[in-house]
């Protein structure tokens, strides 16, 4: 079984490279699943060096770019299991909704078939 690494893309810009000649995009907001092995090579899972992986990217062209597109990098999530849905919503437990007061004043206008 493959070992699967689930990576979401967090920066303000798409990130697109290849893999075993297979092309892999990675939209802003977007969760990508990968193989352990396609993320240590096109993404740098794992290693701490991340330099020669920005400029795969292309998130860096000088050397002078590099503290930049590092901290834009940081924003990349890598997660061993998939995400869930409605992961970013805020948890309700302990918020006391608004009482908002009904009203039956004005017209009201029916219909009858």
């Amino acid at each position: 079984m493959t070992e699967l690494v689930y990576v979401t893309n967090n920066t303000d810009k798409d990130l697109y490279a290849e893999y075993n000649y297979v092309g892999y995009n990675f939209p802003v907001g977007k969760t990508v699943e990968l193989s352990v092995a396609a993320a240590r090579h096109m993404l740098g899972y794992g290693d701490e060096d991340k330099e020669k992986y920005l400029v795969l990217l292309g998130l860096i062209r000088l050397h002078s770019e590099l503290e930049e597109a590092t901290e834009k990098f940081r924003k990349v999530e890598f997660s061993d299991t998939p995400p869930t849905k409605n992961r970013s919503l805020p948890s309700a437990v302990g918020v006391v909704p608004l009482h908002v007061e009904k009203r039956g004043e004005g017209k009201v206008n029916q219909r009858v078939a």
